[in-house]
């Protein structure tokens, strides 16, 4: 307890309560000593326990409590349920009267929570270890922390009342739903391309990007000796990347509006955008990621499990942003972009700008798949129909989806063809 806590009221409230208690003895002494009998000692030696058990609750510290908490899974998808569980165990087993149980968390776990749920009181117990525990339904997306517990109990009168918060610090990562894809579009095209003939493949290999230090593993056949002639170190060629070997994922962190559908679109692109890391990791293909919001985050081109972990835990953490321009800032990011690689761009909403920076990349050579994700049960308006029609004719494959699902997309499509 904090200096300021025992200072002033505190120390008025302690001294009021200690005259009383004291009168209160000396009053049924007296009576006893006076009246005698077996009513009036019955008195007298009843409240003597009673004031005895609440000194020895004011004297024994909440310290003697160690928690734990265990929970069933410390990473799982969005849509589970999480079951968790509290131990309190006890060195002494002194019996009080009541326990109070809160297990502490982050507000956006708490609120999923609901009710009182992670709150428990233990009645007058003699065991050493109490647990309780509770469940969260249908847990959203996120990286959630538990802060600790907090311990309450009093005695008989509720005059002393202690109160200890401990730290249990625990995590809970929860990764974003994802949809098996059978069958897509980009990745058959990709296997289409690269079944070129020798010729074509020696032609791709001779177009040089440039240079870069020798590191070892490189072939011999691969050292730029022009360069290393030129420079002190050994430096090999960098050829340009074949169309279609990898994919790189930009997903647009702005929103237009914190409406629920909007929200629910966000949440869509990103179970698009887990569905597609999780395709390409299956298939043993490169893919890389930029998650661009008012602050932009870019994971290389790379694959691997430990590189698949990164791109889902950072989708898993991230949140969305209201102010900003997704245009704006695909133009800084666009040198960033690995040459050859297919670009799949994933939005909440389609403007003029957008529409404009998305033409400008495809007319620089780009290969790219734009999706909108939106809600809206409607059909497109003008405006967003030629908006549409135009990244087409750009040669841009657009899809306007409103699950994460593409699949489902592709199975509904080739009903409505028939």
């Amino acid at each position: 307890m904090k200096w300021r806590e025992w200072s002033g009221w505190f120390w008025i409230k302690v001294a009021l309560r200690a005259a009383l208690v004291l009168a209160i003895v000396g009053g049924l002494f007296s009576y006893a000593m006076f009246q005698g009998g077996f009513v009036s000692w019955f008195l007298f030696y009843s409240v003597t326990v009673l004031i005895v058990l609440m000194v020895l609750y004011a004297l024994i510290p909440l310290g003697h409590f160690e928690v734990k908490r265990i929970i069933g899974q410390s990473a799982l998808p969005a849509g589970s349920d999480v079951r968790i569980q509290v131990q309190i165990t006890r060195k002494w087993p002194f019996p009080f009267l009541y326990l109070g149980v809160k297990d502490e968390m982050e507000r956006r776990l708490e609120r999923q929570v609901g009710g009182r749920q992670s709150e428990m009181i233990f009645y007058p117990s003699v065991k050493k270890e109490l647990v309780y525990d509770y469940q969260v339904e249908d847990i959203r997306r996120g990286s959630y922390q538990f802060l600790g517990t907090w311990l309450t109990t009093s005695d008989v009168f509720g005059w002393v009342t202690k109160r200890r918060f401990t730290t249990t610090p625990d995590w809970l990562l929860v990764y974003p739903d994802y949809h098996p894809i059978d069958s897509w579009e980009a990745f058959e095209r990709h296997e289409t391309e690269t079944r070129q003939s020798n010729q074509d493949f020696v032609e791709d290999r001779t177009s040089i990007a440039g240079a870069r230090e020798y590191v070892p593993g490189d072939k011999l056949t691969s050292i730029d000796w022009k360069v290393t002639a030129r420079s002190t170190k050994l430096m090999t060629k960098e050829f340009e990347d074949y169309i279609g070997q990898n994919f790189m994922i930009l997903l647009s962190n702005f929103i237009p509006d914190a409406t629920y559908d909007t929200l629910q679109s966000y949440e869509e692109g990103i179970e698009l955008a887990t569905s597609i890391i999780m395709y390409a990791y299956e298939r043993q293909l490169d893919v890389g990621m930029m998650t661009v919001g008012r602050y932009t985050q870019a994971f290389p081109l790379q694959n691997g499990s430990d590189h698949q972990k990164k791109l889902v835990t950072h989708l898993s953490e991230i949140q969305p942003d209201e102010e900003g321009s997704f245009a704006v800032k695909l133009v800084d990011v666009e040198q960033e972009l690995t040459s050859g690689s297919t670009v799949i761009v994933i939005a909440t909403a389609l403007d003029d700008d957008l529409l404009s920076q998305l033409k400008t990349l495809a007319a620089r050579g780009r290969s790219i798949y734009f999706f909108l994700m939106t809600k809206e049960k409607d059909s497109f308006d003008q405006w967003e129909t030629g908006r549409q029609k135009e990244l087409e004719r750009a040669g841009i494959i657009t899809t306007r989806l409103d699950t994460g699902d593409i699949d489902s997309y592709s199975k509904q499509q080739a009903g409505e063809g028939q």
